[in-house]
């Protein structure tokens, strides 16, 4: 693994109780929105928090935004020399993770208030078979000047088992972790087609879904903004269906090949339509 670079500064600034909850942010070229994800950690209604930011080899100004965030000792920011994809920047981050809970918020989204606070009372509440706290989540639009339109919320609801989640198109945000069920599965592999540079939310989740129950809060804790260059642009259609067609099959199989899938397109996007017994 590429050691890279570590930025750390020290300050005061920090609390008295032990974090229970990293958040990590892989980042790749995006400078121009990140500085919105990282306010809305510093403005969480819990401080039991660390932030850490995994740069995937940014040929932008990415390290001189975050640079005046380093006073805070609770944010650590590493450099990767090379751009190697989603799945080895978040292998990165489970390698450096100390907390029991690991938070993934994506460089161009952002956290409501107490995101962290309500996904720590829930997987509390649930339990070491739970492995991941998802909740519903705002969308909106870039506009000019680092401006963002609202467009629409979206709902989700409980997911019960790894074949409803099979058939369960949207994807989960925010998708808090439980740290040691991450690394139980493995991590990311980066052993799948293109490399591991897609659908690193749904391969996880696979992996997860087998083993552990995920538990859903009816509340908005997750933004999520739309733009021009966001990995799931219509441009990358066919890069995430032969990863989708891949991952989905894969699990079918280590969970005993009992079904087939039927897939079908719905918004541009390859999904499961429903499961065909053997």
């Amino acid at each position: 693994m590429d050691k890279g670079e570590m930025v750390r500064v020290h300050s005061a600034n920090g609390g008295s109780q032990s974090p229970l909850v990293t958040v990590v942010i892989p980042t790749y070229n995006r400078a121009k929105f990140i500085t919105r994800g990282i306010k809305s950690v510093l403005r969480q209604t819990t401080g039991r928090w660390k932030l850490l930011i995994i740069d995937d080899g940014s040929q932008d100004n990415t390290k001189a935004i975050i640079k005046p965030y380093l006073h805070d000792p609770r944010i650590r920011y590493v450099r990767q020399k090379k751009n190697r994809g989603v799945c080895y920047t978040l292998n990165h981050a489970l390698a450096l993770v100390d907390t029991t809970y690991f938070s993934q918020l994506d460089a161009d989204d952002w956290y409501e208030p107490d995101t962290l606070e309500a996904s720590l009372r829930r997987m509390e509440k649930a339990g070491t078979k739970t492995a991941v706290v998802y909740a519903n989540d705002k969308v909106w639009k870039a506009r000019r000047k680092g401006k963002a339109k609202y467009v629409n919320t979206k709902r989700k609801r409980q997911i019960h088992g790894k074949y409803d989640f099979i058939t369960y198109h949207p994807m989960v945000y925010p998708r808090f972790y439980r740290t040691k069920a991450l690394r139980k599965v493995g991590g990311w592999s980066t052993r799948v087609p293109q490399g591991g540079r897609f659908a690193e939310d749904r391969q996880i989740l696979l992996k997860l879904a087998g083993r552990y129950s995920f538990k859903w809060i009816n509340r908005v804790l997750y933004n999520r903004l739309k733009h021009k260059k966001n990995n799931s642009r219509i441009e990358n259609r066919d890069k995430y269906a032969s990863v989708t067609r891949y991952l989905y099959k894969k699990a079918l199989k280590r969970w005993g090949n009992k079904y087939k899938p039927k897939f079908k397109w719905v918004k541009g996007r390859l999904k499961v339509g429903r499961l065909i017994k053997r």
